[in-house]
């Protein structure tokens, strides 16, 4: 079971013109300038943001929203910087494995919890600014449709692509009102220098954050891309029924949008839950009966102190790992472009960091799988010999512990080797481990594939080994 947190909030890299021209709302010639309780600076300017008011009810509602959901979190003894998983899940973030076997309502709530106070707060100053510019052009009933729909595809984006993360926060549905405004201002005429000036200002938030969201791990993009997609349609269904002459045929042509967009969101959530894997239940039932927690906050451990700068110790505490239960299944794992393929059990957890391809951990134990391009002068026979002389002294002999082999798994060579570590500890003390490698290498074209497994103890190996004669290499 792997968990992630979308622990990126939206860059609010949005820059506004305060001046020049109109926009036509509909037929009608409207000023689009802000209402000026919120735009002009005043006794109680900031406090004015969150107070809602006549045609300025919906921003200021969402920002109450989230906050008050954030302040019960941190009430609840839920960490105010770096919440852990379990606290997130228990306050209603995504997760397909509990959303899709009967948790629907997650899909609506992890638009409202946030991962921390920063996470919140950069959420919460990019919905200020594109509140205050959109709910007086598009109108606080369109404002808030497009939220809460935005923020179920984004949802359902991220259980799409992103099955096994633990995703919340409000950025899907925030860069949803970003679409809608974008496609807001591409049907409109009017106040033709600022319209250029936001629709640029927009482009480049947009991408930014897109862009951003590839390179950075932490950040679910699927949900990004989903609610920005669901607002942009919006928008252009929005914009088309304002060409409407008539007022409530005007209404209606939007509220077809809105029921066609919703009806859509129901069949592919439905077909999630209809096509998801066995295994997803018996994930559920093992968090339903309280195991799940109790491996992450009980597992075997011990307390350690260490004295800061300022002569105050901190104590913190090193988990080893929870081992295989009877409720724990078999999670396959399978990549196209490798054509590397395997089975971890479910208590070992996906964590992606940055540098390696795929990552699991439990505790102090973890695994890593790396594909990787050669040099043209390297072949798959020198790499083979770099990898076991790895663990030789310099006249070729193995060094004391460790142990250098050739291995088949289901049809696939690999060269595997094994050296003892050590994991340091405060007060002169460690843990003592083993790091195993497997190494694959292919010519004809070179192909290079080495997976690290780092385990504590005996339990954790048996676990490992199990997963290894699960390894298979595709061949092209």
């Amino acid at each position: 079971m792997n968990v992630r947190k979308d622990s990126q909030a939206l860059s609010a890299r949005f820059y506004f013109a305060s001046s020049g021209g109109e926009i036509q709302e509909g037929r009608e010639k409207a000023d689009e300038t802000i209402p000026p309780s919120a735009a002009e600076p005043g006794k109680g300017f900031f406090l004015s943001f969150f107070v809602p008011r006549r045609g300025f009810w919906v921003t200021p509602l969402l920002l109450d929203l989230n906050f008050l959901v954030f302040l019960a979190m941190c009430l609840s003894g839920v960490g105010i910087f770096f919440p852990d998983n379990v606290d997130l899940l228990h306050w209603g973030a995504d997760f397909a494995p509990l959303t899709l076997t009967g948790d629907y309502w997650r899909v609506l709530t992890c638009n409202y919890v946030h991962v921390g106070l920063i996470h919140l707060a950069m959420n919460m100053y990019a919905l200020l600014f594109i509140g205050l510019f959109l709910e007086p052009l598009a109108g606080s009933r369109r404002m808030a449709m497009a939220y809460v729909l935005s923020g179920l595809y984004a949802s359902l984006a991220s259980l799409s692509v992103n099955a096994e993360w633990i995703a919340a926060g409000a950025s899907g549905a925030i860069f949803g009102l970003y679409g809608l405004f974008f496609a807001y201002l591409l049907l409109r005429r009017g106040g033709e220098e600022r319209r250029k000036t936001l629709l640029i200002s927009i482009a480049v938030f947009i991408l930014y954050n897109l862009l951003f969201g590839m390179r950075d791990d932490s950040v679910d993009n699927a949900a990004h891309v989903g609610g920005l997609g669901c607002g942009f349609l919006l928008g252009l269904a929005y914009g088309m029924s304002d060409k409407v002459r008539e007022k409530s045929k005007r209404m209606v042509v939007a509220c077809l949008a809105e029921f066609v967009l919703l009806s859509e969101f129901i069949c592919w959530f439905s077909a999630l839950t209809h096509g998801m894997p066995p295994d997803y239940q018996d994930v559920c039932e093992v968090w339903r009966s309280g195991l799940l927690e109790d491996y992450i906050r009980n597992g075997d451990s011990e307390i350690h102190s260490e004295e800061n700068g300022m002569g105050q110790k901190t104590e913190y505490t090193v988990v080893e790992g929870w081992t295989m239960t009877d409720q724990d299944v078999w999670i396959p794992f399978s990549d196209e472009a490798s054509g590397f393929s395997f089975r971890y059990p479910s208590n070992w957890h996906r964590k992606p960091d940055g540098w390696s391809d795929f990552r699991i951990e439990n505790g102090l134990n973890w695994m890593t799988v790396e594909y990787s391009d050669a040099a043209a002068d390297t072949d798959a026979r020198k790499m083979k010999d770099a990898l076991k002389r790895s663990v030789c002294d310099e006249e070729g002999r193995l060094l004391d512990g460790c142990t250098c082999e050739t291995v088949v798994l289901n049809g696939t060579e690999f060269v595997k080797v094994s050296s003892p570590q050590r994991i340091s500890l405060t007060g002169k003390k460690w843990i003592e481990a083993r790091r195993t490698t497997y190494g694959y290498y292919k010519d004809n074209p070179l192909r290079c594939m080495t997976i690290v497994q780092w385990t504590t103890s005996e339990p954790f190996r048996k676990e490992m080994d199990e997963m290894a004669q699960s390894f298979f290499v595709r061949e092209p």
